[in-house]
């Protein structure tokens, strides 16, 4: 059996010189090079980098972990206090960052993805840096169609004790004539059992509250988009199952025109709850999983891979995973419930 554990991230834009608070672990600055990490004894965090010509040290300091989804306060995660000054100000003031002396020593966890630094305390709690490209054109096409895609986002988290966890099955669906049996997904994502969800979002689908989220789907050489990895879409998590969401690879969306991005491999990367790290799966295509031995939503999380390649339509394989993905959904509330 195999537990696919992933860690979690969020991305806010930071102000420059005023303690900026983010909604989630905080994306600090893109495009960064000769980055180092240093943390003291009070957990007061200082990130030094080079970007666009010029170096900085930025302090972070005052959250840890995530709250769960709150609805009557849709604003209160944890956030962290940001000073791109590098002291001048937070409360400890102009040049602070200079007297900040590292306590944090090399992490020996594993299952931590896209890291730059990791290291733990010695009060057990821990920070990491993180890296990666998270905004990238929906559909597989070329980057970049906007100023801000294809740029190395960089993230800093700092949590104590279990890491968010993030798990999938792809299955098929029956969609159209021409393609028959299209690729589909569903899964869930949580922190500590509980779904990570938000409250509110633009008609785009983008987060308004601090507590929502959304997974980044990534296709490996699809065959009608191109070589490498292609972001195949991006969506929110779902309230009414709890963390649930489903997706299905349509071959006529984002202007394509009957071209799927069924690939010989597929990637998912979350945001993370609070100031946790970010989460992300990597697995196989249909067909290559079992069903969970025990369907119910605790059992979900555990299954069998059954091989690395892509597998025929199986009737019998896909009546039971969508199954399973309506046990996901909870109910007919989350669209999910909707297997086709």
């Amino acid at each position: 059996m195999r537990r696919f554990t992933v860690l979690l991230l969020v991305v806010l834009t930071a102000a420059l010189v005023a303690p900026a608070v983010a909604g989630a672990s905080k994306l600090i600055v893109r495009n960064a090079t000769h980055i180092t990490l240093k943390v003291n004894a009070k957990n007061r965090a200082v990130i030094s980098y080079r970007a666009k010509g010029i170096t900085r040290h930025v302090l972070v300091w005052g959250a840890i972990n995530a709250k769960p989804p709150d609805p009557a306060h849709p604003d209160s995660q944890v956030k962290f206090h940001v000073d791109y000054s590098g002291g001048s100000v937070s409360p400890w003031g102009s040049g602070y960052w200079r007297r900040v002396k590292n306590a944090c020593t090399p992490w020996k966890g594993s299952g931590l993805t896209l890291t730059v630094k990791v290291c733990t305390m010695p009060d057990g709690s821990h920070w990491a840096l993180q890296s990666w490209k998270r905004l990238m054109p929906n559909g597989g096409y070329k980057c970049c169609l906007s100023p801000q895609q294809g740029k190395r986002e960089l993230h800093i988290s700092h949590w104590k004790g279990p890491l968010a966890q993030l798990w999938l099955k792809w299955n098929w669906t029956q969609a159209t004539s021409q393609y028959p049996h299209l690729d589909k997904l569903f899964g869930r994502a949580t922190y500590k059992g509980v779904g990570t969800y938000g409250f509110s979002n633009t008609r785009t689908g983008a987060p308004t509250d601090s507590f929502g989220r959304l997974v980044f789907v990534d296709t490996y050489n699809p065959p009608k988009w191109g070589k490498g990895w292609r972001r195949e879409n991006s969506f929110l998590v779902h309230r009414p199952s709890d963390g649930g969401f489903c997706d299905t690879l349509w071959a006529n969306r984002f202007g394509r025109h009957n071209a799927s991005g069924y690939g010989e491999k597929y990637r998912a990367t979350v945001d993370g709850p609070g100031v946790t790290p970010i989460v992300r799966w990597k697995g196989p295509p249909p067909g290559n999983y079992s069903q969970s031995p025990v369907q119910t939503r605790g059992g979900l999380a555990d299954f069998t891979i059954t091989g690395s390649g892509r597998q025929p339509f199986d009737a019998l394989l896909d009546s039971q995973l969508d199954t399973e993905q309506q046990i996901l959904a909870g109910s007919s509330a989350d669209k999910c419930f909707h297997i086709r």
